[in-house]
């Protein structure tokens, strides 16, 4: 089954260092090249005409919307509600990731055992937080996890990740209420999102109904452009 990749891209976001490789453009090529362009969609967020006919000169119509970061987040979900099955399989991408090969397969891959699925390998997750790594979770340089083994790659249920990762239809049907409770301001809360969604921190004890699975592929088949949060063990830079 194929995936379908929801692409955002914006002209705006915050300013960050990033690799020199990791463009607008080239961000969307290489997902491009990753994925196809079959069962690619482009909403373009507050995009310029440059932008436009750069997606347009890659062979993919964007549609346009004006929504800022957590609603034209909603947006991509509702569309993906609307337009696909409830098995269908959905890969929300933001701009500046960059992905290797076989990260298609490898989605597909986890989706058969988790909830949601990212490839990016969060090097918040090897930063204890006593030492002043940002993730509540980690200690001793890493977090409590277990470990699946698929064809393409190793799995690890982590604590939480972006906004870019997949999951199926159904599940966003099902868990909508609570995505939509932490995009309700201008950036989404993807943390804590991902914490209410597992039951894990401060919703330990709170019956939402489930507990969700978050996985990422481990070495990291994905990583967020910035300098700063680089997934490890690659050279982003050969992408």
């Amino acid at each position: 089954m194929a995936i379908k990749v929801l692409y955002r891209i914006s002209d705006g976001g915050n300013p960050k260092v990033k690799l020199n490789n990791a463009t607008k453009k080239h961000c969307l090529e290489n997902a491009i090249s990753t994925f196809g362009k079959e069962n690619f969609f482009v909403f373009a967020d507050n995009c310029g005409i440059e932008t436009l006919h750069m997606v347009i000169g890659l062979g993919l119509k964007p549609i346009e919307i004006k929504l800022g970061n957590a609603m034209s987040w909603r947006h991509v979900v509702q569309f993906a509600i609307e337009n696909f099955q409830a098995e269908e399989l959905v890969y929300l991408l933001e701009d500046d990731y960059l992905h290797k090969e076989k990260s298609e397969e490898a989605l597909y891959e986890a989706l058969q055992f988790a909830d949601y699925a990212t490839l990016y390998d969060h090097p918040d997750k090897y930063m204890s937080h006593s030492k002043g790594g940002p993730n509540p979770y980690i200690e001793n340089d890493s977090e409590q996890t277990r470990v699946w083994l698929t064809k393409t790659s190793h799995w690890k249920q982590t604590n939480s990740t972006t906004m870019t990762f997949a999951a199926k239809v159904s599940t966003l049907i099902a868990d909508k209420e609570v995505w939509w409770e932490f995009t309700s301001q201008g950036f989404p809360n993807d943390f804590g999102a991902f914490q209410k969604l597992q039951g894990i921190g401060s919703w330990e004890n709170t019956n939402f109904g489930k507990k969700r699975i978050l996985v990422s592929s481990i070495p990291g088949l994905s990583t967020h452009g910035e300098t700063s949060w680089l997934g490890p063990l690659t050279d982003w830079e050969k992408m």
